[in-house]
């Protein structure tokens, strides 16, 4: 798929009726979207963000109409490896494979970067729950992510259930450990290294040009990536019920604030997955939101934004994001 945004059509649906007004089908030639005039400001949002990479994917779930930017590009997963994951552990528990009262045990080298409150109530407390560790990674806990991770066969396991769930484009090739630590130049995680003061530290013994070195490997590292159209057509299969899940947006996507949150229309309410990565030397390797918006009158659209390679200070990378979102809407 190019760089240019296109309307795709992906199944062919019977003509809705709401209001006393037709809706358009999916494919036809004057769809609810304004497909060129969006093109037109979500370029110049890109054009702003650079040199940072800005994607995006987005699908009313109704007509089943998608909108794409950069939609086939490779962006680092970061933060948001949570949902795969997390969809995966939800498969294994509605499928009866895992109970959410199962227990796990954490040891020291389960332990993840911050944040991650399992790892810091570590070694006074080392089992949790299933279900305490969905909760805990949906807020971003990584050693929550991890061993939850781990408990459903490792992310080889999560890859071969994406496999076989068809939805391509969205890789879990490592644990959070192992990523977050080779982002900034460091070895596999080590337990003397939780809680953020120790954490700061370690990175701190890395040499500035190595750690720089590293975060730019990573916009080029096909591990743990995900491209724009792959992300939503997982957010699409969840809400449709093909992964054989209950299409809870909200157990999935948390509600993490701003971003996405911050471009919502009066009466308007979403789940979102967001956030961005640790950001070094001016340099942020990799922001994110996804999300289910459900706006006045029930119509749902799922959102799928990836920004990689920013320059921008946080507020600005956010700005961007939101303006991405109150575009769409405005358009779509």
């Amino acid at each position: 798929m190019s760089r240019r945004a296109v309307l795709t059509a992906l199944l062919a649906l019977p003509l809705l009726h709401a209001c006393g007004k037709k809706e358009p089908m999916l494919g036809q030639e004057e769809p609810i979207m304004k497909p060129k005039r969006l093109q037109k400001r979500i370029e110049a949002i890109a054009a702003r963000a650079q040199p940072a990479v800005l994607g995006v994917a987005v699908e009313d779930l109704t007509t089943r109409q998608m909108w794409v930017f950069n939609g086939d590009r490779a962006f680092p997963l970061g933060a948001a490896a949570r949902v795969p994951v997390l969809a995966a552990t939800m498969a294994e528990t509605a499928g009866g494979r895992l109970s959410p009262e199962t227990t796990i045990p954490v040891r020291d080298v389960d332990l993840s970067p911050p944040p991650s409150a399992v790892a810091d109530a570590w070694p006074e407390r080392q089992v949790w729950s299933v279900v305490d560790l969905e909760v805990l990674a949906e807020h971003g806990d990584a050693t929550a992510l991890d061993l939850l991770t781990k408990k459903i066969g490792g992310p080889g396991a999560v890859g071969g259930w994406l496999d076989v769930k068809r939805i391509e484009g969205v890789r879990v090739d490592r644990y959070q450990r192992q990523v977050r630590t080779e982002a900034v130049g460091l070895a596999s995680f080590r337990a003397d290294w939780k809680g953020e003061a120790a954490w700061n530290k370690a990175i701190a013994s890395v040499p500035p040009a190595q750690r720089a070195l590293a975060a730019r490997e990573l916009q080029t590292d096909h591990r743990d990536t995900a491209t724009p159209v792959g992300m939503l057509r997982l957010l699409e299969a969840f809400m449709q019920r093909e992964l054989g899940v209950s299409p809870d947006a909200d157990r999935l996507l948390g509600h993490d604030p701003g971003h996405l949150a911050l471009a919502l229309p009066r009466g308007a309410r979403l789940a979102q997955a967001a956030g961005s990565a640790r950001a070094d030397q001016g340099f942020t390797p990799s922001s994110h939101a996804l999300a289910v918006v459900e706006l006045k009158g029930g119509r749902r659209v799922a959102f799928v934004v990836f920004l990689s390679g920013s320059t921008a200070d946080a507020a600005t990378r956010e700005r961007t994001i939101t303006d991405v979102g109150k575009t769409v809407l405005e358009e779509f």
